[in-house]
Formats: C-alpha cells, sequence, structure tokens
C-alpha cells in the first residue's frame, strides 16, 4: 500500500478543543511545579502532532534552557486531568523519577476507553503505513492456506481479512494482525520449502485467532489472548511439534 496523502488533522478535530497550546503549555508548567516544588520552571513549548500512534516525546534544550514536547493531537480530545497525567508522566521520564500508579492509572484508563480506542485506530487509518508483499509468495500461497485453515477449523466461517508476506524475513515477529489496516501479515521466513507447512499453518491460524477474538478492554489494560482465544488455540492439530519448528527457526 502507499502511504496516503497527508491532510491537515489527519482525523477531524473534536468540536471544541478542551486544551489549546497555551493551555496545554500551562498544564506541563503546573505537573514540573508538583514534581519539583523547589525548582524555578523552565520555559515549555509544547505542541499537538499528527503522529499515525498516540505517542509523546519530551527533551530539554539546553541551548534555550527549555523544556520540548510534542504530544499526538488525539490527546486534544482528553480531560485536562489525563493531559495532566501525560504531563507528568514524560515530566518523570525527563527526570528519571517513578511515576505513581495513580498517575499512570489515570492516564491508562483514558487510552483504554472505548472512545479513544476507536480514535487510536482512526489514525492509523488515515495515517499509518503498511506495506506488505502479495499471499502468494516463492514456496506458499497464504489465500490458499486461509481457505483451507478456514474450513478445517472455523467451518469456512471466518471473514478472511487481507493477507500478506512482511518485507523482511523477521525472526522476531513470525505474525500478526493489524485490526486497523485489517491485515494478517506473516514473516517471509516461513516462504521457503524447507520450511515445515505445519510451522506456517500454525502461525497463520493463530492470526486468524485474533480476528476470529478482539481484544477485549479493561479499565487501564488490553486483554489479547483471552481465555477463549486460548482455548481454540489448544485444538491446533500438532500444536506441540510446530513449537518445536518455530524453536528451532
Amino acid at each position: 500500500m502507499s502511504r496516503p496523502a497527508r491532510r491537515a488533522s489527519g482525523i477531524e478535530p473534536p468540536p471544541q478543543l478542551l486544551l489549546d497550546i497555551e493551555d496545554l503549555a500551562s498544564v506541563f508548567r503546573r505537573a514540573f511545579r508538583r514534581l519539583k516544588p523547589r525548582t524555578e520552571p523552565p520555559e515549555f513549548e509544547v505542541r499537538y502532532r499528527s503522529y499515525a500512534r498516540l505517542k509523546s516525546n519530551i527533551r530539554f534544550d539546553a541551548a534555550t534552557a527549555t523544556i520540548r514536547a510534542d504530544v499526538s493531537d488525539l490527546v486534544q480530545q482528553a480531560p485536562p486531568e489525563v493531559v495532566e497525567a501525560l504531563a507528568t508522566i514524560l515530566l518523570c521520564k525527563l527526570y528519571r523519577k517513578r511515576v505513581s500508579i495513580a498517575v499512570r492509572d489515570q492516564y491508562e484508563r483514558w487510552v483504554h476507553t472505548p472512545e479513544t480506542q476507536r480514535g487510536m485506530l482512526e489514525i492509523r487509518k488515515d495515517r499509518g503505513r503498511k506495506r506488505v508483499l502479495p499471499a502468494a509468495g516463492a514456496a506458499y500461497d497464504l489465500d490458499t492456506l486461509f481457505d483451507q485453515l478456514n474450513a478445517r477449523h472455523f467451518a469456512s466461517g471466518l471473514r478472511k481479512p487481507g493477507l500478506g508476506w512482511s518485507p523482511r524475513p523477521s525472526r522476531r515477529r513470525l505474525g500478526y494482525y493489524d485490526a486497523a489496516h485489517d491485515v494478517i501479515v506473516i514473516s517471509r521466513i516461513f516462504d521457503r520449502k524447507a520450511v515445515p507447512q505445519l510451522a506456517l499453518e500454525y502461525v497463520l491460524y493463530h492470526e486468524m485467532l485474533h480476528v476470529k477474538h478482539p481484544v477485549q478492554l479493561r479499565e487501564t489494560s488490553r486483554r489479547v489472548h483471552t481465555p477463549e482465544f486460548l482455548a481454540d488455540e489448544r485444538r491446533f492439530p500438532g500444536l506441540d511439534r510446530a513449537k518445536r519448528i518455530l524453536r528451532s527457526l
């Protein structure tokens, strides 16, 4: 896939922004005073950025004695207390201080709300770059294997997402399901005749289970492998042998 053309903001902004740039800098100053009450706050330069993910960066510019921070524009939709929690987390990172559980939980609870998760998926769809190779590889065709596994284990009832090989033959990330782009990507390390088909089938089956069993959101976390997911995984014939092959890779 080619990268989509960049729009002004990627996603539509909320009808009324809760915090403008000036307010955002004041939140960081307030968080700094709480973290370092005996230290005069430096200058702050904080801006929203159109990232493809919910991420933030912070750094200290010694030349100008300024703390510069870039935060995802998705944070514009967060309540002020959540933004302050994020500011505290970033400043703790900058000064190598421990983040309190209360502060981290306040931010994580917002991150794991359905509204924020939907926003994260939307910006990944809109701005994210997804490059995969065609499903028909040199030794194996993922489309054909998907159809066979679907008939064998799901009564041909599993919805078929996009399928493709990874651009590089990764040994660390053997496969993954990208919900934002609705595609299963399998490491090209398996696209060799020397690799037993059972190992590839198991990895593809595992990712198909992610299509069947979506991520469950908890208050401050995400559960990727649910009990139902793990129960289905144990039903894969030759599971132990497939795992032994993967370890050998």
